[in-house]
């Protein structure tokens, strides 16, 4: 993108900027995602998960942020900020996945699944206990209706390949990314002054 600002010209590669900034971003992600699968084995680790994932969206405004901070432009609009920040969540999804997929491919050999299912069976046998303990046949029966929708959804979570989950998490990040992009565009957008 090039714009004539008086006599200089603002030169701006997008494909380059997100990039850099996917890679930045992507990098996050993989973090992110590490600690998520720690938490499966490790619930503890939940308290460092969370808020990493939490914090996608502030760190991808930073580095939108920083660039157009860093540009220096004389207004930086809507547009722009918004390619920018789609790119850098493409980008930041395909090295993020990728890296979820060779884990899962060739590193983790079906442990998270196991994890879950040993995380599932005990908290279904802390729950057997609570509604053995119910007298509301209604209750009851939502508890145990609440319970088999998670088991089910667990074990479908499970079975799948280590294509068909990233093919999953790669569509998912991109609907986030797409979402939360068209949020950091509008505030990281900077207008024209008119004097």
């Amino acid at each position: 993108m090039e714009e004539e600002n008086g006599n200089r010209i603002i030169r701006i590669n997008l494909l380059q900027v997100s990039m850099t900034l996917g890679t930045y971003l992507g990098v996050y992600l993989i973090l992110a995602y590490a600690f998520i699968a720690l938490t499966v084995k490790h619930t503890v680790m939940s308290l460092v998960a969370l808020p990493l994932m939490l914090g996608i969206p502030v760190v991808a405004y930073l580095l939108v942020k920083r660039f157009r901070d860093q540009s220096q432009a004389p207004y930086f609009p809507f547009p722009i900020s918004w390619i920018i920040s789609i790119l850098t969540f493409v980008f930041a999804t395909a090295l993020s996945c990728m890296a979820v997929y060779l884990y899962l491919r060739y590193v983790d050999k079906g442990t998270i699944a196991a994890n879950m299912m040993s995380v599932l069976d005990a908290y279904t046998r802390s729950t057997q206990a609570s509604i053995s303990a119910m007298t509301d046949p209604e209750e009851i029966a939502q508890y145990t209706k609440a319970l088999e929708m998670m088991r089910q959804n667990i074990t479908m979570v499970c079975s799948l390949t280590p294509s068909g989950f990233t093919k999953q998490l790669i569509s998912s990040s991109l609907m986030w990314g797409n979402i939360l992009s068209v949020i950091i565009a509008l505030i990281t957008a900077k207008r024209i002054r008119i004097n």
